[in-house]
């Protein structure tokens, strides 16, 4: 049967679409076949004009999905492109198919009028052929027994799950941050409501002033001011650390199971600090950085401008980006342009000032 793609997958593809995904990223690492659920704002009817197919033998062979959306980074405004299940089913691998379809993502953000796409993957040096490079950084505080009561633990809030009323005040907690992707409102629900994820928020007059959204003992992302924010913390931090249960009292089992008898907890953050990191840095919780994630840069002129850097242009060139500043001129493949702008690390060329540039999404966001 001919080749059909790499195409939008029509309306009434869509469940073979979540299928065909289910197949590549779920049942063949044995985990439970809920993509379509853990990604509905992917999927959605109205997003299928973002997402790219290859169809083969009656069924969708390879696909790649994109999530564009708006991040606002104080005075600048980015579209990013959100890079999500790029698979391709065993039976057609080795064909070329998941670089058919990611090259036709590439055309389509370039559509969109994206800035840069963000992916993220155990295999990042295929990505590199196309350009994406890990870049960026985000920072890691990590808890356990030996430093959590040094969190403040008064006042000490009412920490609950969130309820439905809840949402329209957290919308309110992310907006006025204006640090992070832009949301709907409904959107926040969805996004804050995933599998194996809980929201926790406090209250202060009776309405929800502060949240933690938590994986496993990992909060991913918060909002509200500190002062709610790490007493809520330390709540929580004690709720999951049963402090009575001995580090000698694992099983044989339990040992070679490698479970830790006590919470180990992790708080990540933006790399530009704001009140709670503040707080954090004051009282000398340990720290570490880590990659954003792996960046493309889409538009590298349109890019520049967002940031309000008239002083330094740029040009696309295909497999290089060429920069100009100040009457010296620097060519760079797409993967050290990412670190260019984005670091952390730099380029062994002349550096530009004011680099790297400020950027960050909350893993909520993130596809």
């Amino acid at each position: 049967m001919s080749l059909d793609g790499p195409r939008a997958p029509r309306e009434d593809e869509r469940q073979d679409l979540i299928d065909h995904v289910n197949r590549v990223m779920r049942a063949e690492v044995g985990a439970a076949q809920t993509y379509g659920v853990d990604w509905p704002h992917v999927h959605q009817p109205d997003n299928l004009e973002n997402i790219r197919v290859i169809r083969q033998d009656g069924q969708i062979a390879a696909s790649t999905a994109i999530y564009p959306h708006d991040t606002q980074l104080g005075g600048v405004r980015l579209r990013i492109g959100g890079i999500n299940g790029v698979s391709t089913d065993r039976a057609y691998r080795r064909r070329g198919y998941a670089t058919r379809v990611l090259r036709a993502c590439i055309q389509r953000m370039a559509e969109l009028g994206c800035h840069l796409s963000l992916l993220s993957t155990g295999v990042p040096s295929w990505y590199r052929k196309l350009g994406w490079e890990y870049g960026g950084a985000a920072r890691t505080y990590r808890f356990d027994r030996g430093n959590r009561s040094f969190l403040p633990a008064a006042p000490a809030p009412d920490v609950r799950p969130a309820a439905e009323a809840d949402f329209e005040a957290l919308a309110e907690l992310h907006a006025r941050r204006a640090w992070g992707a832009v949301r709907p409102r409904g959107h926040m629900r969805a996004m804050l409501r995933r599998r194996n994820t809980q929201l926790w928020v406090a209250e202060r007059r009776g309405r929800a002033a502060a949240y933690l959204f938590v994986r496993g003992t990992t909060v991913a992302e918060y909002g509200g001011a500190a002062d709610l924010v790490l007493p809520m913390l330390a709540r929580l931090l004690a709720q999951w650390d049963d402090s009575a249960v001995k580090t000698s009292t694992q099983s044989p089992d339990e040992r070679r199971a490698g479970r830790s008898p006590t919470v180990h907890a992790a708080l990540t953050a933006p790399q530009r600090p704001d009140d709670v990191t503040d707080a954090l840095d004051a009282i000398g919780v340990l720290r570490s950085a880590d990659y954003l994630g792996m960046i493309r840069i889409e538009n590298p002129a349109a890019l520049l401008r967002a940031y309000g850097r008239t002083d330094v242009q740029a040009r696309d060139e295909g497999e290089t980006i060429t920069f100009d500043h100040g009457g010296r001129t620097l060519r760079l493949s797409r993967t050290h342009a990412v670190k260019l702008l984005f670091g952390p690390e730099r380029p062994a060329a002349p550096d530009l000032p004011g680099l790297p540039l400020p950027f960050h999404e909350w893993p909520a966001d993130r596809v």
